[in-house]
């Protein structure tokens, strides 16, 4: 089948060698965390039907040999860390904190947490200054000051007065509006007084509110600084978040070093360290020229990755380049899910369960990284499990 695709650093066809990704979804769905997000706009949007074509299975045999890939300097390798040694103090990794706590409610994505820990987990130990929109019931900011350290000192910004309770000597409440240029202004100025080192948005969600955070906090990152922006479900923000994300991003030249997108979960490096946080590859490998050749190229290579070079598109951290690759693989942010018990996903329930059903894209992709010459695309070894499991006991009502 020929795929005619329109990049404006490029203009190709693309042969698919096979019926596998012959068409690319987009999911379109809710959001499970719509009960807290209602709290931040005071309505929920609509749900629509899943984009959902028929992608034929891939097998989960792999003739190739496994090996590992060494980027250059600035995209090293990760270290994995099942455990991060400050002094004395040995902290756990994020799964083992999640799956193990209880007390204040929290709810991350499992993948949202793998995530963490390959970008953020390096970092424990280290003085870290790190802000948390959308603190809801206090159990993240437990999680960053176990995981991250005590040397981590965190800012939540929230809406609800009641979460001034988790202020402590390692924590700081602010009440404020995430979607409010002015907010960030005064937050920069007056509280963190400077910036910071790592940005989680798990707030209201909503577009123009993730926007705002996005442009309004990049700057204020330091040197190889993150900022996260979680819950990101459905084709609808491809255009209305990705798209106006990438013309930010783009814009911003020589000043970020990488863009990574997992499902539901964007994240932006601010340039000048990215020795803080190095990324290993793991698995088989093939470099690639053209899309046709990685789409070719994504089967043969199950727990591996293939890498896309092609030094005559040009530089691929611009606006056009960012704006092709988000629509190219929205599809991993397909979102048609089942919560158990039925129903619980849109209360504040403490026990519920939302497991993601699958799309073609996500089946096999589990993320994609972005350099300035390269992408990355990340094969899954097996069909990923994307679930959502509240931990907790104490949750304050929105």
């Amino acid at each position: 089948m020929l795929v005619r695709v329109n990049l404006p650093f490029m203009f190709l066809s693309v042969v698919a060698t096979s019926s596998w990704f012959c068409t690319l979804a987009l999911g379109v769905g809710r959001d499970p965390k719509a009960w807290k997000r209602t709290s931040f706009l005071g309505a929920s949007r609509s749900d629509g039907p899943p984009d959902r074509p028929n992608f034929p299975p891939v097998s989960t045999n792999s003739s190739m040999t496994k090996s590992a890939t060494v980027l250059p300097l600035q995209h090293m390798l990760l270290r994995i860390v099942t455990s991060k040694v400050a002094g004395t103090v040995t902290t756990p990794t994020f799964r083992q904190f999640y799956d193990s706590h209880a007390g204040r409610g929290i709810w991350k994505w499992s993948n949202a947490l793998d995530a963490y820990q390959r970008h953020l987990a390096p970092m424990a130990g280290q003085p870290l200054k790190l802000a948390e929109v959308g603190v809801q019931s206090g159990g993240s900011i437990e999680m960053w000051h176990s995981v991250l350290g005590q040397h981590c000192y965190v800012y939540g910004l929230d809406i609800n007065p009641a979460t001034m309770a988790f202020q402590d000597a390692l924590t700081t409440i602010t009440i404020g509006d995430q979607a409010d240029a002015n907010m960030w202004l005064s937050f920069f100025t007056s509280v963190a007084q400077g910036p910071i080192d790592i940005l989680i948005d798990d707030g209201g969600h909503e577009a123009h509110q993730m926007l705002t955070t996005l442009t309004s906090v990049f700057d204020n990152l330091t040197p190889g600084g993150m900022v996260v922006i979680e819950d990101i479900h459905g084709a609808n923000y491809v255009e209305s978040f990705f798209v106006p994300a990438a013309n930010y991003l783009g814009s911003k030249m020589g000043q970020v070093s990488s863009v990574h997108v997992y499902p539901f979960l964007l994240l932006a490096q601010r340039a000048g360290n990215d020795a803080r946080a190095p990324l290993f590859f793991a698995g088989t490998s093939e470099v690639v020229s053209e899309f046709n050749q990685l789409w070719a190229a994504l089967p043969k290579h199950i727990g591996g990755h293939v890498i896309l070079e092609n030094p005559g598109w040009g530089p691929f951290l611009t606006a056009p380049g960012l704006t092709n690759f988000f629509r190219l693989f929205g599809g991993i942010h397909h979102s048609v899910w089942s919560d158990i018990p039925a129903g619980c996903e849109r209360t504040p329930a403490p026990i519920c369960t939302v497991t993601v059903q699958n799309g073609p894209m996500q089946t096999i992709i589990t993320g994609i990284h972005i350099y300035a010459t390269r992408l990355v695309v990340e094969v899954a070894s097996a069909p990923p499990v994307l679930q959502a499991v509240r931990k907790g006991s104490t949750w304050l009502p929105y």
